[in-house]
């Protein structure tokens, strides 16, 4: 089981980081749900602002990963970790977004 939850947050890693890099890329698309994006002035900006932050999700899970590997019996704590950072990062930019809309 302790192998189990290593490999899956090895494999979300590069999932993450894929996803990140499509929201810092994003330019004037609409990637994210939680943005109304008909009052946002700067796409781009709030694309990377997003981004940014999406990118501390790829780190934490390749490093609980291999804190997985390197010691089973902390599998499942580094595991918890990666689902409260993803949690914290999301609320942050759910958050944070609103920075970039204007007040109309």
């Amino acid at each position: 089981m302790t192998a189990l939850l290593a490999i899956v947050q090895l494999l979300l890693a590069p999932v993450l980081l894929v996803a990140a890099l499509g929201v810092r890329l994003a330019g004037s698309s609409k990637p994210l749900n939680v943005v109304d994006y008909e009052r946002v002035e700067d796409r781009a900006a709030l694309h990377r602002w997003a981004g940014n932050r999406l990118l501390l999700l790829p780190a934490v899970a390749l490093t609980s990963g291999i804190v997985s590997l390197q010691a089973p019996g902390l599998s499942a704590v580094a595991f918890g970790l990666t689902v409260l950072a993803i949690l914290v990062v999301g609320a942050w930019v759910a958050l944070g977004a609103e920075k970039f809309q204007s007040a109309a």
